[in-house]
């Protein structure tokens, strides 16, 4: 196998993911891909959506970074682009934030970072705020 079959193969094994997540009312996203000559290896993950738990989790570790707010799902741009924070990675004491940029790289941040990138919690609350007004 070459680069550019796994690369081929990803994208059509993404494709078809997005379609039973949007089917199944679940997010589904895929990990790195390691490959040799003849075989190559990923990782799915399989989260619920709209879980009240999962809510209330997110919520648990945003509190527990110092954030105000919910922080899971906000937009913030740095030097390096565009991010969306996808969740927490609780064992990685210095960057424990997870998010991905615009073009599908995931990064790690510091919460500092995010509190500086986002604007401080007075513009997490408001953006949370807003986030509830409108739906």
């Amino acid at each position: 196998m070459n680069r550019e079959k796994v690369v081929s193969i990803s994208e059509k094994i993404k494709l078809a993911l997005s379609e039973i997540s949007k089917s199944e009312g679940v997010e589904i996203s895929m990990g790195g891909v390691s490959f040799n000559s003849v075989s190559f290896t990923t990782k799915v993950t399989v989260n619920e959506s709209n879980n009240p738990e999962t809510e209330r989790i997110n919520l648990m570790l945003s509190k527990r970074y110092g954030f105000t707010q919910n922080v899971i799902g906000m937009e913030f741009v740095s030097p390096s682009g565009t991010f969306i924070i996808n969740g927490f990675k609780t064992a990685n004491r210095k960057y424990p934030i997870l998010a991905t940029r615009s073009d599908g790289k995931p990064y790690k941040f510091h919460p500092s970072q995010i509190l500086k990138y986002i604007g401080g919690n007075t513009i997490i609350n408001r953006n949370a705020n807003l986030k509830n007004l409108i739906g």
